[in-house]
């Protein structure tokens, strides 16, 4: 069984409720989790970022899941800003700056590795707002709600190698504004739906194309 141990990260808005989970093999790199939208339960216990943790893992690749700001232990308000980031006009959704500050630490506790970056539904939308500043890093959306929430273009602002992958099914994900982007490497799965219900197997398999 992969180990599993709780901790805390210093954020933007207080510290953040995160766990590491390290592989069994010899460690080749490590990626960080973002969940779903807290007003929905989303969590770092989410099943579909579970299903990609494990793939991850099986391919020697050490996961850290958080709680962004407000979830959990994590301290904060949801989708609130701090005094400071307001005065900077810092990034939007807010949580962008708790991502951020996760990704730096994983990146201290893994000298030689630079984070892979992974977002599931409103955390596919928190990484591509800070795909600017997570430059080098590779990134992957998993059922990016294009439908619902901004992904407008970023031009001239990504350095960073970019994966995506939804379920023909989610009514969240227009799919037009990812196949059109020659900067995204697209896997769209027959049928589905938002949960990818009945192509676990295929979002495990996505996930791992993305380390090869």
């Amino acid at each position: 069984m992969t180990p599993t141990a709780s901790t805390t990260i210093t954020g933007p808005a207080g510290t953040l409720e995160a766990l590491v989970s390290e592989p069994s093999g010899e460690m080749r790199n490590v990626a960080v989790l973002c969940h779903p939208h807290p007003l929905y339960g989303g969590s770092m216990h989410d099943g579909v970022l579970q299903i990609a943790a494990s793939a991850l893992l099986e391919h020697n690749i050490a996961v850290v899941r958080f709680n962004f700001r407000g979830v959990g232990r994590s301290q904060g308000i949801s989708g609130r800003a701090t005094p400071d980031e307001k005065s900077q006009q810092a990034y939007a959704p807010p949580e962008v700056g708790d991502l951020i500050a996760v990704a730096r630490w994983a990146r201290s506790q893994y000298a030689t590795a630079t984070p892979l970056c992974v977002g599931y539904s409103f955390g596919a939308h928190v990484l591509w707002h800070a795909l600017a500043l997570l430059s080098g890093h590779k990134a992957m959306l998993i059922a990016p709600p294009s439908a619902a929430m901004d992904f407008a273009a970023r031009e001239n602002e990504l350095d960073t190698a970019i994966h995506a992958v939804w379920c023909q099914g989610d009514d969240f994900v227009n799919s037009a504004r990812f196949t059109k982007d020659t900067r995204i490497s697209v896997t769209e799965l027959a049928g589905g739906d938002h949960f990818f219900y009945g192509q676990t197997e295929g979002l495990a398999d996505a996930v791992a194309s993305m380390i090869a």
